[in-house]
């Protein structure tokens, strides 16, 4: 299913190299296969550091958090 959202503001630069910023931490959060609270907590400090929520903050979180631990690819480790 496709979302359009005819009224949303294109993406700056800043806005870009802020999700670039958010992928790579995403990326090497996950890159063994376990995600710990701490790295949890830093990605939401990543999310919140541009004092805006955007969509696409989201949309990158679902696809390389939720998704893969849905498909057990991707562990959380709430204790460590």
């Amino acid at each position: 299913m496709q979302i359009e959202r005819p009224n949303k503001a294109p993406l700056t630069d800043e806005d870009l190299q802020h999700l670039e910023k958010l992928q790579a931490l995403l990326e090497k959060a996950i890159a063994d296969g376990i995600i710990t609270r701490d790295e949890l907590d830093t990605i939401k400090v990543q999310i919140a550091s541009n004092g805006k929520l955007m969509i696409e903050e989201l949309d990158l979180v679902r696809q390389f958090i939720r998704e893969k631990v849905t498909k057990g690819e991707l562990v959380i480790n709430f204790f460590s």
